[in-house]
């Protein structure tokens, strides 16, 4: 650790987390028993929410700083490619959903490989948003990254923060989840 603002760190290891859980999820059901297709299309509809406003929040207060201090990235295009894949998973799974029963099970092992596929283009991208934090340790202040944050931390209701801080906790280390609790009572405390 460097002691500073780490804008991915926490965020992505509770992504991470969804999306093995998920992955787990997609191999072990049958698809042709449509209460556990549902359950599945339940959590892939949580999961992609939950990526598609992480982009969104990034690409709202993050990148804007990436692109003052480090120029243009392409992480804007990504997003975009990304929430393209996602529409394709929801659509591939709902077609199953649709599919006769007897088709459900092929169906449902290309929807499982395609998943898999879409989960290693999103590590590798988050990879890659993790990479840029050297440079921008490098060229902002303490004060910077906090605004940043700070902006972030206003624009959403208390009940996301807490939502999010439930899928996110159980994917940290003990230290982590205290930093994170603390961070957010502290926040909280602010806004009184």
């Amino acid at each position: 650790m460097t002691g500073r603002i780490d804008f991915y760190t926490k965020v992505h290891k509770g992504l991470r987390a969804s999306l093995f859980r998920l992955s787990q999820r997609a191999a072990s059901i049958d698809y042709a028993d449509s209460q556990a297709l549902a359950g599945l299309a339940a959590e892939l509809d949580g999961v992609l929410r939950r990526l598609s406003a992480h982009a969104g929040h990034e690409e709202r207060f993050i990148h804007p700083l990436l692109a003052e201090k480090l120029g243009d990235t392409a992480f804007d295009r990504e997003h975009a490619e990304l929430e393209s894949a996602q529409r394709a998973l929801q659509d591939r799974l709902d077609a199953i959903a649709r599919a006769r029963t007897e088709e459900r099970r092929p169906f449902g092992l290309t929807f499982y490989r395609a998943l898999n596929v879409f989960v290693a283009k999103y590590l590798e991208h988050i990879d890659r948003e993790e990479q840029t934090l050297p440079a921008l340790w490098e060229r902002c202040t303490d004060e910077e990254l906090r605004a940043v944050l700070a902006r972030f931390g206003a624009s959403r209701p208390v009940e996301e923060a807490l939502a999010d801080i439930g899928w996110m906790l159980p994917a940290l280390s003990a230290p982590e989840q205290a930093e994170l609790i603390g961070g957010l009572s502290a926040a909280l405390s602010t806004r009184r």
